[in-house]
């Protein structure tokens, strides 16, 4: 297996409904105050905000059940969590609300290192990619974080190769990094492909699925349909354990020693997101399928005490919303006019259209040459979702015939997002932009192609390319939500932290909805670090407590 495209792409990633936002658990909580100024009593409301107000604990409890560890939330850290911890001997419980397991995107794996690198003699400088991922964050990352990933991924992924490699599994790394000096990426992408586990999930939730089964086979128990709503806290404020709403009513999993928050992130919280990520809010949708994504575990956290991060919270986009091509070439809003620098990341691009642009789209506009142009971009750049899914081996010209192949799918079976014509004039009235303004545009990007500067945006020169030959194409290019990153404030032991930085005892944060390990934007230079982390944090914490 050598390719995975675009097509492959959106089979395996959970494609959400544009612009859905879904509230689960929030709502604002409104009291009054007297104002007796000049003897008149007038109400001002007061508002807090759902994670400020503590709800009355809820005692009609059906049953209880005991173990040592509870994992709330069955995706990718949760599963690598409850495996960890069953391999290491403890009794382990992962209860999840909904009625399977979660995934997201293509389900790989980033991470600095691995045995399959090593054969590959793919060897990652962690100096470099450190100092990549604190200044994408702008500084406001805990580094020490960072730096526990760079040194334990290595070893997580080796374990979770060797859960994945009696199951028939193979592995891809895929060639698809940017190879631009300021936008760099290391080749860290593992995929997990084929073997028994695969053909019965499919790509998405393959590595949860791997990992469940392993975790089962040391003793753990996975519930589904169970709701995690309240934790338990002693009189210390030592979290015991959780209290979960199923059919049956509530049940009270006490856990002897830790709860294990993996819930996800807030996409799917309205109020959250206005909150703590409004950006996440001007993209195109959301990428992220799994609407049970609705901050339960932050919500939960923050009513036993734990503090979140400084916001905003960084948010992991893909321009993929829409067309799943769009290259370096010129781009234009629905107006019709250039408004960046094109030959950038893929957050660079979301961003750009969403603040340059201010749309939750833009085109992208090539002409008859533009496999050839992919072919003498991609030595100076490329990157993620630039480049196709290519893997070791493959080529240059291999990655432009994937997007080649692209395109004429999507002008086949996608109307919306992929055009065709013979002229300028009759593409921009396809796409449905000012043509005056549109051609003006074109015009004034063929001459500095001649003239080999982009003087209005300063893009490398070797990404300028004319438009002179039809056919000529556009793509619609949108920003997809894939996950907010960010959450609740935790140590480098995932161990939740109160505003003064005070441990919770009992309670631990891992995946998505824990935070601190990224700030302000999303480090793509580890591409798929996300997944990497879920997958070092779960197994750190996992083991952490078994060994208590």
């Amino acid at each position: 297996m050598k390719n995975i495209s675009r097509r492959d792409f959106l089979k395996g990633a959970a494609i959400g409904a544009a612009g859905l936002a879904v509230a689960g658990l929030t709502g604002c909580t409104t009291g009054t105050t007297g104002n007796t100024e000049n003897g008149n009593e007038n109400e001002a409301v007061s508002t807090k905000h759902s994670w400020e107000v503590k709800p009355a604990a809820i005692t009609d409890i059906a049953s209880t059940v005991d173990t040592e560890i509870l994992v709330i939330g069955g995706g990718y850290a949760g599963c690598a969590a409850a495996a960890a911890a069953a391999e290491k001997g403890a009794q382990v419980i992962l209860v999840e609300k909904d009625d399977k397991l979660h995934g997201n995107g293509v389900g790989g794996t980033g991470v600095m290192g691995s045995r399959i690198l090593d054969e590959a003699g793919i060897k990652l400088d962690k100096v470099d990619a450190q100092k990549r991922w604190v200044k994408t964050c702008g500084g406001r990352c805990r580094e020490s974080l960072v730096a526990s990933f760079m040194r334990e991924s290595e070893d997580a992924m080796n374990w979770l190769l060797d859960i994945a490699e009696p199951d028939g599994c193979g592995v891809l790394i895929t060639q698809n990094h940017s190879n631009d000096p300021v936008h760099k990426e290391d080749q860290t992408y593992h995929m997990l492909f084929g073997g028994t586990t695969y053909d019965e999930v499919g790509m998405t939730v393959l590595t949860p699925h791997l990992l469940r089964k392993h975790a089962e086979k040391f003793g753990a128990q996975f519930v589904y349909n169970t709701a995690a709503e309240q934790l338990v806290q002693d009189e210390t404020g030592k979290v015991t354990g959780a209290i979960c709403k199923t059919e049956e009513g509530y049940v009270q999993y006490n856990a002897s020693k830790g709860v294990v928050l993996a819930t996800g992130d807030i996409s799917y919280n309205a109020e959250m997101m206005e909150y703590f990520a409004p950006i996440g809010n001007e993209t195109m949708m959301k990428l992220n399928g799994a609407a049970t994504d609705t901050g339960d575990g932050h919500l939960m956290a923050a009513w036993a005490g734990a503090a979140f991060q400084e916001g905003p919270w960084p948010t992991m986009m893909h321009p993929q919303a829409a067309g799943m091509f769009s290259g370096a070439f010129l781009f234009v809003s629905p107006e019709g006019k250039r408004f960046m620098n094109e030959g950038t990341w893929v957050q660079g691009k979301c961003v750009g259209i969403m603040k340059q642009a201010k749309a939750k789209y833009a085109f992208s506009i090539f002409d008859k040459n533009f496999q050839q142009d992919v072919v003498n971009d991609l030595p100076y750049g490329g990157g993620m979702f630039w480049d196709s899914f290519r893997g070791l081996g493959t080529t240059y010209e291999d990655g432009a015939a994937s997007m080649a192949e692209t395109v004429a799918t999507g002008l086949e079976n996608d109307p919306n997002n992929y055009f065709q014509a013979d002229t300028l004039e009759e593409l921009a009235e396809k796409i449905g932009v000012d043509k005056e303004t549109f051609l003006a545009t074109c015009e004034r990007y063929n001459s500095m192609v001649e003239q080999g500067e982009d003087t209005d945006f300063y893009k490398d020169t070797a990404f300028l390319h004319p438009l002179k030959e039809a056919p000529f194409y556009a793509t619609r290019i949108g920003a997809g939500l894939l996950a907010v990153v960010g959450g609740v404030h935790v140590n480098d032991d995932y161990q939740c932290l109160t505003a003064d930085d005070q441990p919770i005892e009992g309670l631990y944060a891992i995946g998505n909805v824990s935070g601190d390990m990224y700030a302000y934007d999303y480090p793509i230079n580890v591409m798929g670090n996300s997944h990497g982390r879920c997958l070092v944090s779960g197994k750190h914490v996992g083991e952490l407590l078994a060994a208590l």
